[in-house]
């Protein structure tokens, strides 16, 4: 379903909410291109993994880094640019 609240939604968000799916950190009901608690949940998941650089404590925080976010993109086919 979509978002209550959140006017906006980006095709960026769904490109790395797909990449979470197909990791299995986040499920597909929830890739809606809307960056909330699922996602960030999922992403900081993500960032703490091996692969997805292996963060701890307040760097595993969820938001998509350049690292952790370059990581994803290319175990999941996306690129990331500046």
């Amino acid at each position: 379903p979509k978002a209550t609240g959140t006017p906006v939604t980006y095709a960026g968000v769904r490109i790395v909410e797909a990449a979470l799916v197909d990791a299995g950190y986040l499920t597909k009901p929830l890739l809606d291109g809307h960056f909330g608690t699922a996602t960030v949940t999922a992403y900081s998941r993500w960032q703490k993994s091996k692969a997805g650089g292996g963060y701890k404590g307040a760097a595993a925080d969820g938001i998509p880094g350049k690292d952790s976010l370059t990581r994803l993109g290319k175990k999941y086919g996306f690129t990331v640019t500046p």
